[in-house]
C-alpha cells in the first residue's frame, strides 16, 4: 500500500553539513497547500542537524528572517514514536520512557508557541499552526520489521510507511522512527545528530518522518552532560529532547525540507539556534533540557513565544 521512493539530495546534504543542515540546495521543487492534502513529487531532501562539533553555526543579532517557499506546514501537529528494535536490542539508558513522557507535555508550551507564527497558505489566505496539548498520536514498539546493523535512508522511510500503515495516515504528523541502542544510519555521531525528510504514501501523500538514532551512542556530540541535567532526565539522555525537539519544530514548520519555512543561508528554524544557549525548560510540571528555536517576530533565537 504505501512504498518510498529514493531521496534525491542526501549526499549533497551530507557535504554541506559544516554549513549548516542542507542551506544553499536550491534544487527544491515547492508544493502549495497544507500536509493533508498536499500532493509531493517523487524529489525529497533529507535535512540534517549537525552535532556540535561540526556545526559552524554563528547567531547574527537581527535581521534574518526566514522565507516561505508555498509548500506544507503542520497546522494540527501531531507526533507518532516507532521505536524500531528496542525490544531485541535494549534501552540501557532508558530512551524510549523518556521520549514519551516528553511528547506527552511538550504541545500547549511556550516553546512550542513559537511555530504558531509559521504559517501557509492555501489560495491567498494564511492558515497558521495550532499549538493543543496531547500531540502525541501514539506510540510503537516495531517488533515485526527487523532492522539492519546501519539502516539506509530508504530503509527508515520504509519503516516510517510501516508507522504510518500501523497508526493509520495523519498529513499533520511527524513520524519519528527512533532506531535501536547501537544500530544507526551511517554518519551519526559524527557528521549529524538527526534529520527529517519527506516520503509519500503510494496516492501521493506526503509523509513528514525523522530518523531520530539512538542518541546517547554518539554521547557529547550530540548533547549527552551539555549542561546540568533538570529532574525529569539524566545527563546522558539530554540529547534525546534537545535533537528531538530541533527536528519536531523543523518538521511543523518545513516537512518537506525547503518548501515551507527556509533560508538558503542558514537553513531552518532550528539549524540558526543549533547548540546556542541551551536550557531546561519546564513543560507543565516536568523539566527538560532544550536549544532555542528561531522567531521571525523578534529575529531571534528564542525558548518562549507568546
Amino acid at each position: 500500500m504505501y512504498r518510498h521512493s529514493r531521496l534525491v539530495g542526501i549526499l549533497g546534504c551530507a557535504a554541506t553539513l559544516a554549513i549548516v543542515g542542507c542551506a544553499g540546495n536550491s534544487s527544491i521543487a515547492p508544493t502549495t497547500g497544507s500536509a493533508a492534502s498536499a500532493q509531493v513529487g517523487a524529489t525529497h531532501v533529507a535535512h540534517y542537524m549537525a552535532t556540535r562539533y561540526a556545526a559552524h553555526t554563528v547567531v547574527p543579532n537581527s535581521g534574518v528572517l526566514f522565507t516561505y517557499y508555498n509548500g506544507p506546514v503542520l497546522l494540527k501537529p501531531k507526533v507518532y514514536l516507532i521505536f524500531w528494535g528496542y525490544k531485541k536490542y535494549g534501552d540501557p539508558d532508558k530512551v524510549a520512557k523518556l521520549l514519551e513522557a516528553y511528547a506527552k507535555v511538550e504541545g500547549g508550551s511556550l516553546h512550542n508557541n513559537d511555530y504558531i507564527q509559521y504559517y501557509d497558505i492555501v489560495g491567498s489566505k494564511k492558515f497558521y499552526p495550532t499549538n493543543p496539548k496531547g500531540q502525541l498520536g501514539g506510540v510503537w514498539f516495531d517488533n515485526t520489521n527487523q532492522i539492519p546493523q546501519n539502516p539506509t535512508d530508504i530503509q527508515v522511510g520504509n519503516e516510517s510507511l510501516a508507522g504510518v500503515a500501523h497508526f493509520g495516515y495523519d498529513g499533520n504528523a511527524s513520524y519519528v522512527v527512533a532506531t535501536a541502542h547501537d544500530h544507526s544510519t551511517v554518519g551519526f555521531g559524527t557528521q549529524w545528530c538527526a534529520y527529517h525528510s519527506g516520503t509519500q504514501t503510494t496516492n501521493g501523500n506526503l509523509v513528514s518522518y525523522t530518523n531520530l538514532p539512538y542518541m546517547p551512542d554518539a554521547g557529547g556530540a550530540c548533547g549527552a552532560d551539555y549542561t546540568q541535567a533538570p529532574k525529569d532526565e539524566s545527563a546522558v539522555d539530554e540529547g534525546v529532547t534537545i535533537v528531538e525537539g530541533h527536528e519536531y519544530g523543523e518538521s511543523i514548520t518545513d516537512p518537506n525540507p525547503g518548501t515551507g519555512w527556509y533560508n538558503f543561508e542558514y537553513g531552518e528554524i532550528g539549524d540558526i539556534c543549533a547548540w546556542t544557549d541551551i536550557q531546561n525548560d519546564t513543560f507543565g510540571k516536568k523539566t527538560y533540557t532544550m536549544q532555542p528555536m528561531y522567531s521571525n517576530a523578534s529575529e531571534s533565537c528564542v525558548q518562549e513565544y507568546q
